[in-house]
């Protein structure tokens, strides 16, 4: 819309500049509107922002035969010699229009020298002379040429609009097509109207013009949607046996294994966009029976759940590309996606803590509407799982006492939510989830998890984790003990177990050094013993014990204390 407007202006205004350059994806419509322009320009009614397509120029220019606008393909003319050539006959005044137009197409192709060569013209270009310029890279241009032509981004067109014209054409050719098609058409086209447009031209070729839903899944290779649905509804069933079945099917059917798994990634990313979205169906091109179906299917599954399914088939869909072996990567995805649970991974351990808190959720409500015998219950508004007030009965005094007692036995275990402060810490605990605290601090830091593959968690003191690092980690030790790494690492446990404390750093030999001085305290000890017992040996002076002390442990004297 941008583009056209800022064009009609400029030839309203009689402002049309010397150079444009029309960038975009292929199929998106800059060379007809290069086209467009050069009749706008040259149009026997104008200029004109709307020429009339009935004068003898605007045919020859539809035609292709006007010799005042020539289209140059720099694919095929990309060397010096063409544009050489170009620069002799751009001076020559037009023929019969009032302007020249020269609209090359797929510019990044031309060679530097040539681009230096066109550079001469676009500097100082004769006033009878317009340059169109398209190209679908754009950074292979050169800035000097980019500074000096206008640039339009040319953008993929949309779905609806893409649809609204292939029904046109479909009407004026007679061609008959199911509705639901055109969307499948338009989709696959991904924003090329030139493509959708040959889509259609083959489908009517190959159908004699009576298009229906089973010859443009069979033309374009695309999945059944009923199969999309039938293997939604076996992930929801948790069923693998049927899902490895519906593999086999698949493929005695000849479909495309890949085809099938990106379209089950876009059909989970459409669930995905009605758990999720306002007013999704604008969003999703689909019938409305389908649309349907989704809104029942999308009732099966936790918002985590879809875009989990979503990671994982889309990693199976590029692994496809390198691996022969397209059916067993598929049967993995249909496995992670039935299982969740499955393996070690962060999110499988995540996928397990919200089962849990299912289960919790679960008995906390039954807890708390059970009837206890002497007990009046109100009705809980507040968290399930918490108990807002029990009264006991002013009729039964002994049935009251022993109400209170059956409440703090039955009922305890749901006043305290898991993480509550002063949680004790359980080291064997830390230790297995010791590698998704090591994940959880290489997403926020990776130096900190490359310091931290040097140590373990060993033991639990007080309030604090020790982490023993191997024997001369001496750096490692001391770049964890830095605030804002062992802050990391703290947020880190916090995260995952819900407790905070803090975090002491060691290393692995000082244990062994500890040992070995325990080990020669005890020699000496054996040595002044024997030294006591031998009534023959001279006994040693307070002087030389000390003295020996420090030889043997670098030791130091602080204070002297003499008995009295």
């Amino acid at each position: 819309m941008h583009i056209t407007r800022t064009l009609a202006n400029a030839i309203q205004q009689n402002r049309v500049a010397h150079a444009y350059l029309f960038c975009g994806p292929r199929g998106t419509g800059k060379t007809t509107v290069a086209k467009i322009v050069a009749k706008a320009v040259n149009c026997a009614e104008g200029p004109t922002p709307t020429p009339c397509n009935n004068c003898h120029i605007c045919e020859q220019i539809t035609n292709g035969s006007c010799v005042d606008v020539l289209e140059i393909d720099a694919a095929s003319n990309r060397g010096i010699d063409e544009i050489r050539s170009l620069r002799e006959k751009v001076h020559f005044a037009p023929t019969e229009g009032r302007k020249k137009v020269y609209i090359i197409d797929e510019v990044h192709m031309l060679t530097p020298e040539a681009f230096n060569a066109l550079l001469k013209t676009l500097e100082e270009p004769p006033s009878h002379v317009i340059f169109i310029l398209a190209t679908t890279e754009p950074h292979k241009v050169l800035p000097t040429i980019l500074s000096r032509c206008q640039k339009f981004d040319f953008r993929r067109i949309l779905v609806s609009d893409m649809v609204k014209h292939l029904r046109r054409i479909a009407d004026a050719e007679e061609i008959k097509i199911n509705e639901a098609a055109l969307p499948l058409i338009a989709k696959q086209a991904q924003g090329s109207l030139r493509d959708a447009i040959g889509t259609l031209d083959q489908l009517s070729s190959f159908t004699g013009k009576s298009v229906k839903m089973d010859d443009v899944t069979t033309l374009l290779g695309l999945i059944d949607l009923d199969l999309l649905f039938e293997i939604t509804d076996i992930i929801s069933r948790r069923d693998i046996t049927d899902a490895l079945f519906f593999v086999d099917r698949l493929l005695e059917s000849g479909r495309d294994i890949r085809q099938f798994t990106k379209e089950l990634t876009e059909y989970f990313r459409n669930l995905f966009l009605i758990q999720n979205a306002h007013d999704p169906d604008e969003i999703i091109n689909t019938t409305p029976e389908s649309f349907a179906r989704m809104q029942a299917q999308v009732h099966h599954f936790q918002p985590f759940e879809v875009v989990r399914f979503m990671e994982i088939l889309s990693q199976a869909h590029n692994e496809m590309r390198w691996n022969p072996n397209a059916r067993l990567l598929l049967e993995m995805a249909l496995v992670k996606t039935i299982k969740l649970d499955v393996g070690l991974s962060l999110e499988g351990l995540l996928y397990r803590i919200e089962e849990l808190e299912k289960r919790i959720q679960d008995t906390g409500y039954k807890i708390q509407n059970a009837k206890l015998p002497g007990v009046r219950h109100q009705e809980n508004k507040g968290e399930i799982g918490k108990i807002k007030d029990l009264k006991p009965q002013q009729e039964d005094v002994a049935g009251a006492s022993e109400s209170r007692t059956i409440v703090k036995k039955e009922v305890k275990p749901n006043i305290k939510q898991p993480g509550a402060e002063g949680r004790k810490v359980d080291i064997e605990k830390v230790k297995r989830a010791w590698p998704v605290i090591l994940e959880r601090v290489k997403k926020k830091k990776i130096p900190t998890y490359a310091l931290l593959l040097e140590c373990k968690p060993s033991k639990v003191e007080g309030e604090a984790i020790i982490l023993e690092f191997s024997e001369g980690a001496n750096f490692h030790k001391n770049e964890v003990e830095k605030p804002p790494n062992l802050a990391i690492v703290q947020q880190s446990l916090k995260e995952i177990l819900e407790v905070d404390v803090e975090i002491l750093c060691m290393l692995e030999e000082r244990k062994e050094k500890v040992s070995t001085l325990k080990d020669e305290i005890d020699q000496k000890d054996s040595l002044m013993d024997g030294l006591r017992d031998d009534s023959d040996a001279e006994e040693p002076s307070e002087s030389s014990i000390v003295k020996l002390v420090q030889d043997s442990f670098d030791a130091e004297v602080i204070d002297e204390f003499k008995e009295t």
